[in-house]
C-alpha cells in the first residue's frame, strides 16, 4: 500500500508540473489579448485575479517537482497551500466577476489529493 501511494504522488506531481507550466503560459497569453475568454478576471487584467493565479501555477510546479522527488512533507504542505490559494482564487472571481474558473476547481482538487496521499505516508 505504501508503494501504491508513492506511485500515485509522483504521478500527479508529474500533472501537476504540466498543469503549472499550461497555466502559467494560458495565463501569460491571455494578459497579452492572443486570447481571449480563456481565464476569467485575465482579461480585465486585474491585478489580485493574476496574482492568484501565477500563485497557484507556481505552487503546482513546486509541488510537482516536490511529489517526483517523493518529499512527502513538503509536498503535504504544498498541497494544502495550492488547495487554500485556489480556493480563494476560485471564491473571489465568483464574488468579484460572477464567473466560474474550472482551472482553479481542479487545481483545488490536485491540491487536495496531494495533501491527502502524502498525509498517508
Amino acid at each position: 500500500m505504501k508503494n501504491s501511494n508513492a506511485t500515485a504522488l509522483k504521478l500527479i506531481g508529474m500533472i501537476m508540473i504540466v498543469f503549472g507550466l499550461i497555466y502559467a503560459v494560458v495565463g501569460t497569453l491571455a494578459l497579452m489579448g492572443t486570447l481571449n475568454n480563456v481565464l476569467p478576471g485575465h482579461e480585465t487584467q486585474e491585478v489580485l485575479v493574476v496574482v492568484l493565479a501565477y500563485a497557484v501555477a507556481l505552487f503546482a510546479i513546486v509541488c510537482g517537482i516536490a511529489c517526483v522527488k517523493n518529499s512527502t512533507a513538503v509536498a503535504k504542505v504544498l498541497g494544502a497551500i495550492i488547495a487554500v490559494v485556489a480556493l480563494a482564487s476560485l471564491l473571489y472571481l465568483q464574488f468579484t466577476q460572477n464567473t466560474f474558473s474550472i482551472v482553479d476547481c481542479v487545481a483545488a482538487c490536485f491540491g487536495v489529493s496531494i495533501y491527502a496521499l502524502a498525509s498517508k505516508k
